[in-house]
């Protein structure tokens, strides 16, 4: 699920997202967030503190080479799926 709201760019360059966009996004006042720059478009993405990631449930089990390999099999199934969009 996305939430889209448009919004304009202040006269100093500032955007300003709206409370609903915070909110579902999980950004609150004072969080750190990395912006990457893309043609276009830029991408928000929020800064977890270490005491936020340690809280966050353990989503896989496994040494790190078993879940390198999974997230490999899974980068290869969507390159695929993608290709056989195309």
């Amino acid at each position: 699920m996305t939430i889209d709201e448009e919004t304009k760019v202040g006269k100093k360059g500032e955007i300003l997202p709206k409370k609903p966009l915070r909110d579902f996004s999980g950004i609150s006042p004072g969080d750190k967030v990395l912006i990457e720059a893309q043609p276009g478009r830029l991408i928000i993405n929020k800064i977890y503190s270490v005491e936020e990631l340690l809280e966050m449930p353990i989503i896989s089990e496994g040494t790190a080479e078993s879940v390198e390999k999974d997230i490999e099999k899974e980068v290869k199934l969507q390159e695929k799926l993608t290709n056989d969009e195309n």
